[in-house]
This record gives structure tokens, sequence and C-alpha cells, in this order.
């Protein structure tokens, strides 16, 4: 919890929210994985980046996911980062020097950066020249790689991974075309390893690593286990239904993306069907002290899979109920405005006093800041305030859910898009009046029960002082 290592700041900023002083949290509850608060600034620059570290730390937020920092491919779309060309930190979103500025300015700030880490492949191109002018061929990459540190697939017709259902496929056959890197070589595996090693050495302290699930295994592990032991990996593995390869064979080398959690909210929301418990809603999930749980990231919010910024009121639901929850290691999402599916950004990230992710007139390239939402700043201190708490006294009536943190917080949602609900639960808390962290509005709890209307799409948090 930041809160917690920065305990004046935040005592104060608690007080001013509640009106009153909160009990610092101990240091036991303070390391619980559950506790820490990530935030993805996607295609966020730099400098950018940097400027918002002061205002990140401010609010409780622990550690900020970049994307890739090394030289890629030329082009205006997105996916440009994830093709890299060389391991050199010279990218659109900036230089080594900015890179290594931001890091040291965001761990003033009490915020620790990960960097997402592309070491599953290279290119899709047959050759050009990068951004940072590189010349380069799909399987030559001067002074780095050669033919003969790639995957030569011969289980498909066109080298391409066809079929999810055959692990050797999926991890020896290309991505999408990407020039499929065999990490299981002394030299690759030296040479990757040498590129996290300087990331580390500016100060990052972990990675997402990209495309886990094309990678072996055992293989990352004989990465990481180059590095110093404190080193985090976030493995992105997809999980599919049935498949031979899934996230619980990475925890070995660090955390896990949860993308059933995101799909979850995204299904409880979207048919206004809340789950009818907790045990209903971590069933199959990944261990909670190794998931990192999230409402959207840059490929769910375009390929469908989850809630996205056009869904404002869902999506600013299912953040809260992320943050309420005693599931994972939560992880904000903060990007721009888009129509087109591989749109890069149109100006550098910046952000501005209004509710941009509430606001209907975004135009394509709008920085949406979702993660300066008020209610979501609010709901970072609820988790905080909570911190250690079991979910206990869930309450479930057809749209509706709600759940005590165990006498320190209580939190519904009215699932219902075009229904307000009237209900009447056991909170746990203290009898007395509480303030809505999320609307401001004042509640009074009896003999423990609280009874209140719930507009539509709305949620209610409640937290002692």
């Amino acid at each position: 919890m930041r809160f917690a290592l920065k305990p004046t700041a935040a005592l104060t900023a608690l007080a001013l929210l509640l009106g009153g002083c909160a009990s610092p949290a101990t240091e036991t509850e303070s390391d619980r994985f559950e506790d820490q608060v990530g935030v993805q600034l996607f295609m966020w620059g730099w400098d950018a980046i940097e400027r918002e570290c002061e205002f990140l730390g401010e609010s409780g937020i622990d550690w900020v996911l970049t994307s890739p920092p090394q030289e890629h491919v030329a082009g205006a779309q997105w996916w440009t980062v994830y093709q890299p060309v060389s391991y050199q930190l010279e990218s659109r979103l900036g230089t080594r020097d900015e890179f290594a500025s931001m890091v040291q300015t965001c761990k003033e700030n009490g915020v620790e950066i990960i960097a997402d880490a592309v070491i599953n492949h290279m290119t899709g191109r047959d050759s050009g020249v990068s951004f940072a002018g590189t010349e380069f061929s799909k399987y030559e990459y001067p002074g780095l790689y050669s033919r003969t540190d790639f995957h030569d697939c011969q289980l498909t017709v066109d080298g391409q991974i066809a079929d999810y259902q055959n692990a050797e496929q999926v991890q020896t056959c290309e991505l999408l075309g990407l020039s499929d890197l065999d990490q299981s070589r002394p030299q690759v595996q030296q040479r990757i390893v040498a590129y996290l090693q300087d990331l580390l050495s500016l100060g990052v302290v972990g990675f997402r690593i990209d495309a886990a699930k094309h990678m072996v295994a055992a293989d990352l592990k004989a990465i990481k286990d180059q590095l110093p032991e404190e080193t985090r990996f976030l493995h992105e593995v997809i999980k599919g239904a049935s498949e031979p390869i899934q996230p619980s064979q990475y925890l070995d080398s660090g955390n896990v993306f949860e993308f059933s959690y995101a799909r979850n909210l995204s299904s409880y929301i979207s048919f206004e069907m809340p789950p009818a418990d907790f045990a209903t809603r971590i069933l199959e999930l990944d261990p909670s002290s190794q998931a990192i749980a999230f409402v959207s990231n840059h490929d769910t919010e375009r390929n469908g899979e989850t809630l996205n910024y056009a869904q404002a009121a869902d999506f600013s639901l299912a953040t809260a109920f992320m943050l309420a929850d005693d599931f994972g290691q939560p992880m904000l999402f903060s990007s721009y405005a888009f129509s087109d599916f591989d749109a890069g950004p149109t100006k550098p990230a910046s952000c501005t006093e209004f509710d941009a992710a509430q606001s209907s007139d975004v135009q394509d390239g709008d920085w949406l800041c979702q993660h300066r939402q008020p209610a979501i700043l609010n709901m970072i201190k609820f988790r905080d305030g909570v911190s250690g708490s079991p979910v206990a006294e869930e309450f479930y009536s057809e749209g509706v859910y709600g759940f005590a943190r165990a006498g320190r917080g209580y939190f519904i949602a009215n699932f219902y898009s075009d229904t307000q609900s009237e209900v009447s639960v056991n909170t746990t808390l203290p009898d007395g009046e509480y303030e809505d962290l999320i609307s401001g509005s004042s509640h009074r709890i009896t003999d423990g029960k609280l009874t209140l209307t719930l507009q539509p799409k709305t949620a209610l948090a409640l937290m002692v002082k």
C-alpha cells in the first residue's frame, strides 16, 4: 500500500476525505500482495509519465506499467512498439535519458516502474528501417540475432500458429507472422537477460512479459533466475478453456494477468447478472496472491473481450468493484480514444481537469485519464482502508450485489441499466453517519443495517472513519 509507505501524506488525505483519522495499516497488512495498486499508462511517453508520477504517488498508486521501451519498427500504429528491432532504449515514446529520468522521478514519489518486455519475438516485416534508423530483416538484427536464433516452424503451412490445442505450435510457430525467438538457446537467453538487466540498472523493478504463453515456462524461469531475486515478472498468459498451456504453469517465475477476472466483470455488468457469491466469483481463477486483476487492457479493449472506455458507466462500475474486492492485485487502465483498431495516439499524453472518461464528446486521440476519476481515486483509499478485512455478509438480489469488508467497509452495486433497487443490508459496520466515497452522499447505519435506493449502474462504498 502506498499510503503505508508515505504515512504523513496518506493520513492527511484520508482525514480530509473521511473527516476523521483512520488507523494506519500494520506492516504486515501493507506487505499484502492484494494491497498494491498499479496502473497501465498505455502509450504514454516517458516525459508524460514523469509529470504524472507526483499525482500518482499522492493518489496511492504503487506502480506504473509502461509500454515497451525498446527500439521498434517505424509506423503510426500502436502495435509498432510491440515489434522490436533492437534493445536500445530509443522509441517513439522517448529516449534512454528520458526513460531514466522518468524512473527516478517516479521512484522519488513512491511509484515503481514495470516495463512491458517484448522478448517472445522481433518483427513481422521482411525488411525495413526502424523508428531510430536501424536497418533489419525479419530474421537478421545486426549485433543481436541471426536466423539460427529463431524457431523454424514446420508444423503448419505458413509457419504461423493455427491450433491453440497444440502446445508445440503455440510455442514454436509464429504469432501473427512475427519472427519467433528460440528462448531455449543460451545466446538468446543471454541477449534477453542483458536487456532486462539494463532496464533494472535504471531502476525498473519488473516486467510485464508480453506473449508469455508463446514461450516455454521453463525457459522464462531460466531467464528470471539470472536476474535479481526481487525482480517481478507479470506474465501475459491468456487463459483458454481446455488448452494445454495455462497460466498456472507460469506461477513458478512470477505473477499472471487474470483474464478470466476481467471477462467475468464484463459479463456481470453487461448482462446485468452479478455473481451469486464470492466463491462463485473466484472459482477457477488463479491464486489471489499471484493474480493481477484488471478491467481492461490495450488488447482486450480493442477485441471486445472486456469492457472499454466507450461503455463509460460500466467501465467505472467495474473498476470500483475491482478496487472494493479482495481478489488479486488490481491494475487500473488509462488510455486514449480511438475508432480505428490500429490507430496510435495522435498527441502527447496529458490529463485535463474534467472527467474525460465520462464525457460524451471525446474525439479520437483524446487522452481519457480514467485513473483520475474522483470516484476511482476514492476507491483506492477504500481498498487501503479495508486492508486485510475479508469479504463477508454478501448480499445478492437479482441485479444487485454487495459485500462487507468485515467491520471496516461496505460496497454494493446495482448492475441494472434502467431499474433502481431498494435494499436493506447488514453492513457489519458500527452505527453512525457515513459518506459514500463514490457519490459523496450521506447515509446512516442503524443496528449495523443500511437501507437505501440504488440508482441504475451505480455503486456505494462506505468506510469506517
